[in-house]
């Protein structure tokens, strides 16, 4: 992820980006937050669309999911 998409899920909390993982999966979310520091890094997102539905359980009581950014091959902002 380069510097300029880690701006992209900053600039666009509480809006939906179209996000495309290291290995392939393609997903929509909400962004809720962004936490990155020395040491880790995430976002916490709710779940608009998937192309891999089977990786996430169906719970009524989830509010959203995290998603480690070294995993995130690349970012823009869903129309």
């Amino acid at each position: 992820m380069t510097q300029s998409e880690l701006d992209t899920l900053k600039a666009n909390i509480d809006k939906r980006v179209r996000i495309e993982t290291a290995d392939g999966e393609q997903l929509v979310a909400k962004v809720i937050s962004v936490f990155s520091d020395e040491s880790d890094a995430d976002m916490f997102f709710e779940l608009v669309s998937t192309s891999r539905p089977e990786m996430y359980a169906i719970n009524e009581q989830v509010g959203g999911y995290s998603l480690p950014l070294k995993d995130i091959a690349s970012v823009s902002v869903a129309e």
